[in-house]
């Protein structure tokens, strides 16, 4: 019989967020308030940029890698990729990666995210970004974070009980410039850190 997380000795989650230009009212220093409770607590995490986003914040965009973060690409205009022709789904993929390399000086292939998942499953888009060279990146945890009425202890709650249901490999979703993300961060760390978790980047699950 397999294990349970709460059992194993330590169990990996790999904590994503979806760093974008928000379309909803927004904590402006989410971000930076995710970053700086990854580091006092010592995570490491992936955060798929939006190349939009890092001309716009340059330098929290560069503050990212020099935390030993994961950067993936998150498009240029987070549209839907089922909505681009295949000229414009490689044009805005390739847009985002050469504003990523110039500001981070981090190439972000192989990790993609499609924005609000549309594409995911798609053979088509999964096909176009394949030849960019590119995988992409899912979640079996929705912090549904962005909701309007989400707070951190239940984002949190959530979170950690889904994290745990799942056990090892579970890639977490979380949007850092949502005010719930923010306040939600401490208790997911220590929560998941207590149930026998440790933070991976993707790169790390294998």
């Amino acid at each position: 019989m397999a294990k349970s997380p709460r059992q194993q000795a330590s169990w990996r989650v790999a904590l994503t967020f979806d760093v974008e230009h928000a379309d909803r009212p927004a904590h402006p220093d989410g971000t930076r308030l995710v970053l700086d409770t990854l580091a006092e607590r010592d995570v490491v995490a992936t955060h798929f940029v939006q190349g939009r986003w890092a001309q716009a914040h340059p330098a929290l965009a560069k503050e990212l890698t020099r935390h030993g973060h994961l950067i993936g690409n998150h498009s240029h205009h987070h549209a839907r990729m089922t909505w681009l022709s295949p000229q414009g789904l490689a044009g805005d993929v390739r847009l985002a990666e050469q504003t990523i390399r110039r500001i981070t000086g981090h190439d972000p292939r192989p990790w993609f995210r499609c924005p609000f998942g549309d594409g995911t499953d798609d053979p088509a888009v999964l096909a176009a970004l394949d030849r960019l060279g590119y995988q992409e990146v899912s979640w079996q945890v929705d912090a549904l974070d962005w909701r309007t009425k989400a707070t951190g202890p239940q984002v949190a709650r959530s979170v950690i009980e889904q994290a745990t249901a799942h056990g090892d490999g579970a890639v977490v979703l979380f949007h850092p410039w949502t005010v719930a993300t923010g306040r939600a961060m401490p208790l997911v760390i220590d929560g998941l850190r207590a149930a026998g978790a440790r933070f991976v980047r993707l790169d790390e699950l294998g």
